[in-house]
């Protein structure tokens, strides 16, 4: 029988850190869940390691999915709430350390957002973290004051700009169901959910650390600071976020007003255009970055 909460994991070579993984779930104060994982082609001891941590804890359902071809890891995600039945779930990088209370506090948020809202439509919360260095060893007391988010924001910024971790997040059924599978054009599967939850239902907020995100040379996406960000690479992040307008459109386009629908077409052009007449179709449609830096330098460089 699923649990009520079930945690999507998707791994790939951490068997030096998916221990202390597993044993932070097995604290969890939160008992009714279960671990749903897909291993994305490892070569070192991550599946065996995982199996031997099943068997010295039975009393938690673990379900390892038999497919283990090499997706990456947004449609390892993807294939993964394919798979789940669960009413509520969760995301769980195999390199964190999860407080107790994380299961805990995000499911009242949620359960809140759906007394408020109703449970059809798609709802997320997402909890502050304390990045780490490899050891475990806080590198800040919160992820979301090194990164400086803004995390009170319109929905069209959320066409640009994404607060939202995957591995601090819970949503529900209804979530998975509108933005799942992942679709062409989609940046991530964490930036994709969120997005979807912001346009379509509620995104919450709990400003305290809940996990422990732990930093080292394998990290996919790290919790380096903004300013590591090159300059020259906002031609190619406007691109994304142009794609990704356009599989919101195409996914979309029958739930969207008329106004949404020429903004989301105008972002999904910008990647057509040139110079002056990108940054004119920008100003005009208000697609900005947060803070005036940011979006003179989105302006300058793209």
């Amino acid at each position: 029988m699923t649990g009520a909460v079930q945690i999507l994991l998707s791994t790939w070579n951490g068997a030096a850190w998916i221990e202390d993984l597993l044993d932070s779930l097995a604290s969890q104060h939160f008992r009714d869940w279960e671990l749903l994982v897909r291993d994305d082609g490892s070569s070192d001891q991550t599946l065996t390691r995982l199996q031997g941590w099943q068997q010295r804890h039975p009393e938690h359902t673990v379900t390892i999915l038999p497919d283990r071809q090499h997706l990456g890891s947004n449609q390892s995600f993807s294939r993964l709430v394919g798979t789940s039945t669960a009413p509520y779930l969760m995301f769980c990088d195999q390199d964190d350390v999860w407080f107790p209370d994380k299961i805990t506090i995000q499911l009242q948020q949620l359960q809140q957002l759906e007394h408020e809202h109703g449970s059809r439509i798609p709802l997320l919360v997402h909890a502050d973290m304390v990045p780490t260095d490899a050891g475990l060893k806080p590198l800040a007391a919160s992820f979301w004051t090194s990164r400086r988010f803004r995390l009170q924001q319109s929905r069209k910024a959320w066409l640009l700009t994404n607060p939202v971790s995957g591995c601090a997040t819970l949503f529900n059924r209804a979530a998975a169901q509108q933005a799942f599978p992942l679709p062409e054009g989609a940046m991530q599967h964490d930036r994709w959910l969120a997005l979807v939850c912001a346009w379509f239902g509620r995104v919450g907020t709990i400003a305290r650390p809940l996990l422990y995100y732990r930093q080292h040379a394998g990290n996919q996406m790290g919790a380096r600071p903004a300013r590591w960000r090159q300059l020259g690479s906002i031609p190619a992040r406007l691109d994304a976020w142009s794609q990704q307008a356009q599989a919101l459109l195409e996914r979309f386009d029958p739930e969207l007003s008329v106004a949404d629908r020429r903004l989301l077409e105008a972002l999904a052009g910008v990647r057509s255009l040139q110079g002056r007449e990108k940054r004119m179709v920008m100003l005009k449609n208000g697609l900005l970055k947060q803070g005036v830096g940011a979006s003179l330098a989105l302006l300058l460089f793209a």
